[in-house]
């Protein structure tokens, strides 16, 4: 009883310092992928999309796409929509409330290891505040390390628990200890490599059912079996294609492997003193003959430690710690072609085994006064560097430079710095950004696109149409037909509407769901007096049957003849649905309103306008759910107030 409490105060400790450090990355904005991931991603915008999830790729909503495949992470995101919207604040704080829970299951598995409470207290301290996981904490897109590292630490845990149990309690603990596994792979794909953990637990902590094979094999074999089910799925049905091959791809493999004592000394440097934190860490392949024999050499003595540490050393919890880190960095150390040799978030999981080991360190030579000394001037000095890591990730453009200070060539950050210029108006500055991406990656399908876009905006036509028509000789995918789309509206803002209505026509042709498209060919088609091809179009991008003599077709024909012209199209379909609701169709109505919020999430008034529809229909939940949505959007909303208090 004695222990639950002091767990209980461990983890209340733990809440409070992640809270202390963190809390002011609440207000942080959403910034890099999270543009791709949460703002622009519509499938997160439906709890009815979670069984999609299983099946699209983690970058759905971006042009390039991407072969990740992280359902749990865009699930994870499906709630904090359903909850928050496009607000960042509850994206931040599902963040925190993770690391949180990370932390406290470090604190346990610590302690499972190596029975010392100072030291696993100190451990999960230094790992919960390190400044180094800001990529994983501060950055929303950095959650798929949080699901992670909860995930396969629960199931080593749960794991540990049902070999310690008899009976039932034994086939639960580890049926729970596999579905964590399994929640893991849905989480981030180096979770493959789990069930090597758990044969290194067995050997380490377990020898005489190691030495057992039949025991070994029937404690292990699920988890591999997991883990090779998982593997045949991402090689053929969720192999996705992505438009961009990874970094590394370019790279020999020998240039690759001879790169990890820099990549192994870059992480040490960042372990000990996480100073000079940012995004696109760039590390350059030994080069020339004695640089190459240096790099061969420390591999060598690396190898060797590998084989002392994990075969040679008496203590278990030193061999398996360093195993763990050993088992989560190989992956991600340039063996395999992937994104970059270094990111802050590939060591989120090997760190453990570092901060439980300098906890253990620091207690074994330091007076107890004096540790715990230590253990605050450390945490104190995390949580002043995290203050500053979220100070610089809540200044879009300072962030962006910081990383062009690093990493100069870093396209990401050039068209991302572009992007930050355009939203605040500074376009010169952002045009001359989109150019320095195209210059250093020609083929960057985004920065062509978002250079395509400022030119239109500015009316620049001639140099979006043809920005638009190179983008057209790039493999787009599924992006094609907005691309197709937007270059129709150059013509169309150019005044050539027939030229406009062919690049419309294949738009559709690609991409039957383009709702925008229809819409753009219905206000030509009315511009022409042709109203009847025109409501052909508006019904079909409102989802409803063209049958020209229904109840809905007659609304919309009659409104489109009363306005008089087409609006924007976020005006008009907000117009439209306010006239279906004058005349009770209510599906309609909901269908229009959907269509202007698809083109406005962050209004207050078209989720109120929801509610009143669903109030009409009497479906009480989605009424409250549309809002409470809008009071998030707007907490002074008197009408949704009013509404939402009566009933």
């Amino acid at each position: 009883m004695q222990k639950i409490k002091f767990f209980i105060l461990v983890f209340l400790l733990i809440s409070v310092v992640c809270f202390l450090a963190y809390a002011n990355s609440l207000t942080n904005p959403f910034i890099w992928d999270d543009a791709g991931l949460v703002v622009g991603n519509t499938l997160i915008r439906s709890a009815q999309n979670l069984i999609s999830s299983f099946t699209n790729d983690l970058f759905f909503g971006v042009a390039s796409g991407s072969n990740f495949y992280r359902p749990l992470q865009t699930i994870s995101y499906i709630v904090d929509y359903h909850f928050w919207q496009l607000n960042p604040f509850g994206y931040h704080l599902t963040n925190i409330f993770l690391q949180i829970g990370v932390a406290f299951l470090v604190f346990l598995l610590a302690f499972r290891l190596i029975a010392c409470l100072p030291v696993a207290l100190a451990a999960s301290l230094f790992f919960a505040l390190t400044p180094l996981n800001t990529e994983s904490v501060t950055y929303i897109s950095g959650r798929a390390e949080l699901l992670l590292g909860f995930s396969l630490i629960l199931a080593l845990l749960l794991f540990i628990r049902s070999q310690e149990e008899t009976g039932g309690y034994k086939k639960i603990f580890y049926l729970l200890s596999l579905l964590s596994f399994v929640c893991g792979l849905l989480a981030k794909e180096i979770a493959l490599v789990f069930p090597f953990v758990i044969c290194a637990y067995i050997f380490y902590y377990l020898p005489v059912k190691f030495k057992i094979k039949r025991d070994l094999i029937k404690t292990s074999a699920a988890y591999f079996a997991f883990s090779l089910g998982y593997l045949i799925l991402r090689l053929s049905y969720f192999h996705f294609a992505t438009l961009r091959p990874p970094l590394l791809a370019s790279l020999p493999w020998f240039e690759r492997v001879i790169t990890i004592p820099k990549v192994i000394f870059t992480y040490l440097k960042l372990l000990i003193l996480p100073t000079g934190l940012h995004m696109s860490w760039q590390l350059l392949p030994p080069q020339g003959r004695a640089e190459i024999l240096v790099a061969i050499f420390i591999l060598g003595v690396f190898i060797f430690s590998c084989w002392y540490f994990l075969v040679l050393r008496k203590n278990r919890a030193v061999a398996f710690l360093f195993f763990w880190a050993l088992v989560f960095f190989l992956p991600q150390s340039g063996i395999f072609a992937i994104n970059a040799f270094v990111a802050e978030h590939f060591i989120y999981l090997s760190a453990i085994s570092f901060f439980i080991g300098l906890a253990a360190i620091l207690n074994k030579f330091l007076r107890p006064k004096i540790f715990y000394l230590a253990v605050v001037l450390l945490c104190g000095s995390y949580v002043l560097l995290i203050w500053g890591r979220n100070i610089e990730w809540s200044r879009p453009i300072i962030f962006y430079e910081n990383i062009l200070k690093y990493s100069s060539q870093s396209f990401q950050a050039h068209n991302n710095l572009g992007l930050e210029y355009d939203r605040q108006g500074f376009f010169s500055q952002a045009e001359a950004e989109y150019k320095k991406a195209l210059a250093i990656k020609p083929e960057l399908i985004e920065s062509r696109a978002n250079l395509a876009n400022l030119y239109f905006k500015l009316k620049r036509y001639p140099q979006a149409k043809l920005e638009y028509e190179l983008l057209l000789h790039s493999p787009l995918g599924a992006k094609a037909g907005e691309v197709w789309n937007n270059l129709g509206n150059v013509y169309e803002a150019t005044g050539d509407l027939n030229e406009a209505m062919s690049k419309y026509l294949q738009a559709l042709k690609l991409d039957p769901n383009l709702k925008f498209t229809d819409f753009n060919l219905a206000r030509i088609y009315y511009s022409r007096k042709q109203s009847l091809l025109a409501l052909e179009y508006i019904l079909d991008s409102l989802g409803i049957p063209k049958n020209l003599e229904s109840r809905s077709a007659m609304i919309v024909s009659n409104f489109m003849q009363n306005a008089g012209y087409f609006q924007g199209a976020a005006e008009f379909y907000t117009n439209l649905g306010v006239d279906f609701a004058k005349h009770k169709a209510w599906p309609s109505a909901i269908n229009a309103f959907n269509c202007a919020l698809e083109l406005k999430p962050n209004s207050a008034d078209l989720y109120f306008n929801l509610g009143l529809v669903y109030l009409n229909l009497g479906q009480k939940r989605e009424e409250k759910r549309a809002l409470k949505q809008a009071l998030r959007i707007d907490p002074n909303h008197i009408q949704a107030k009013r509404l939402i208090t009566q009933n």
